[in-house]
């Protein structure tokens, strides 16, 4: 008798148990039911796929599935910032403008969004617009949003010498470098608005390149991409992607280059770069004058 009672009291037991794990196994086939909960999770499937497919890379994936994923969330911050990345490198700049648009209007306080209008506004590839005055605004207001990000101070003093205000340029390039001294751009180009301007102290100005762009080794040969570097021994990473080229990107990473491989950088060296640095404010003024005109904004008037 009392074996039966036993018996019977495990086999409740287990009927319980078998019930919960029953009502809890449905849970999930309850929640695939549930239209908001399978809207989230596609979204965030498509995010993942669209961000492996960037890092590959693999840009036309990944701007396709950022596209799938902003029909499900329109909103969604990093995806429309990647997606305007994306386009970028696919040559599709005015699309990419209206991907950062999107963005900071989402959040007016995106500082990467307002430095990613002002960069992509600001760029020396003839296949992308030139803004200038626009690029100054959208520069201003990232650095507003974030005064300690030197990328935004670095870019809007590009943006002044090209347009002839070489003083406040300067004032830039040399707020940047007190945030962050190895900034090679920022010590080049306020050389360069230093000496351009006029008599300026080629000695010391030279020797503050030198310094930005000093490694603490010389890496033996000429590193191509893929190469591992140790972080320690190299001059801090240029500002390039995700911000596109710099409009003086030229002779500043000719002169990373010889830093990296240990060459030499004299003062003679330095006033060659600057030069070079003239000749690319020249062409770059010339087109911005040109696009004016071509608008009807000549007379100095400026054009938005």
């Amino acid at each position: 008798m009392r074996l039966q009672r036993t018996t019977a009291l495990a086999l409740g037991v287990l009927c319980a148990l078998a019930s919960i794990h029953c009502r809890r196994a449905a849970v999930p086939e309850e929640a695939d039911t549930d239209p908001r909960r399978a809207r989230v999770r596609a979204f965030w499937e498509k995010l993942r796929a669209a961000t492996q497919a960037r890092l590959r890379p693999d840009y036309a994936s990944a701007a396709r599935l950022y596209e799938e994923a902003l029909s499900l969330e329109p909103g969604h911050e990093d995806a429309l910032y990647y997606l305007g990345q994306c386009r970028r490198e696919l040559g599709r700049p005015a699309e990419a403008r209206g991907a950062f648009e999107r963005l900071v209007d989402v959040n007016p306080t995106s500082a990467r969004g307002h430095l990613a209008l002002g960069a992509l506004l600001a760029s020396p590839d003839p296949a992308e617009p030139m803004d200038l005055a626009e690029a100054e605004a959208q520069l201003r207001r990232a650095h507003e949003i974030n005064g300690e990000e030197t990328g935004p101070m670095v870019r809007l003093g590009e943006v002044l010498l090209v347009a002839g205000r070489a003083g406040e340029a300067r004032q830039w390039f040399e707020a940047a470098l007190k945030t962050n001294p190895k900034s090679v751009e920022a010590a080049f180009l306020a050389g360069f608005a230093a000496w351009d301007g006029g008599p300026g102290e080629v000695e010391r100005l030279a020797r503050r390149v030198r310094e930005a762009a000093r490694v603490e080794a010389p890496v033996k040969g000429v590193l191509s991409e893929g190469d591992r570097k140790d972080e320690k021994r190299v001059a801090v990473p240029p500002l390039a992607s995700p911000l596109g080229r710099l409009l003086f990107g030229g002779p500043i990473a000719r002169l990373r280059g010889r830093a990296l491989t240990g060459r030499p950088i004299d003062d003679a060296l330095v006033t060659d770069m600057w030069r070079e640095a003239r000749r690319v404010r020249s062409d770059l003024a010339a087109r911005v004058a040109a696009a004016g005109d071509a608008a009807g904004c000549g007379s100095g008037r400026r054009c938005r």
